[in-house]
């Protein structure tokens, strides 16, 4: 039950990181390095704001897990950006097509971290 809230929840941070990050590449001709790291952050505020109500409970003090989860969506920005860098500049695949499939890749490594470092 847990992964199923947990996905809805990612699955709504998704949209919202999909939509900045689209607007920011349509709309304010950002380079997608940037406006991935900005749609990624805003898709993590909402994450974030809706696994402390709803998905998970808190192992540690707030000063502690928001430092945690910073440390995690480093990590996921990193995996983000690796993996934009070979769909778009390797492989060719159009940019929001590539925002997509790191998504898909990356919500793997936000779970597992939250999971086991952050809430249970």
């Amino acid at each position: 039950m847990q992964f199923l809230r947990y996905f809805f929840v990612g699955g709504s941070s998704a949209v919202v990181d999909l939509i900045v990050f689209t607007a920011l590449l349509t709309y304010g001709s950002v380079h997608y390095v940037p406006a991935a790291f900005i749609a990624y952050m805003c898709g993590l505020a909402w994450n974030h704001f809706l696994c402390i109500i709803w998905v998970f409970e808190s192992k540690h003090q707030r000063m502690r897990e928001l430092l945690t989860i910073f440390a995690i969506a480093i990590g996921g920005l990193l995996w983000t950006w690796l993996i934009l860098y070979i769909c778009i500049e390797h492989i060719g695949i159009d940019e929001v097509i590539s925002k997509m499939i790191s998504q898909i890749l990356v919500l793997f490594w936000n779970f597992s971290m939250r999971k086991f470092y952050v809430f249970h």
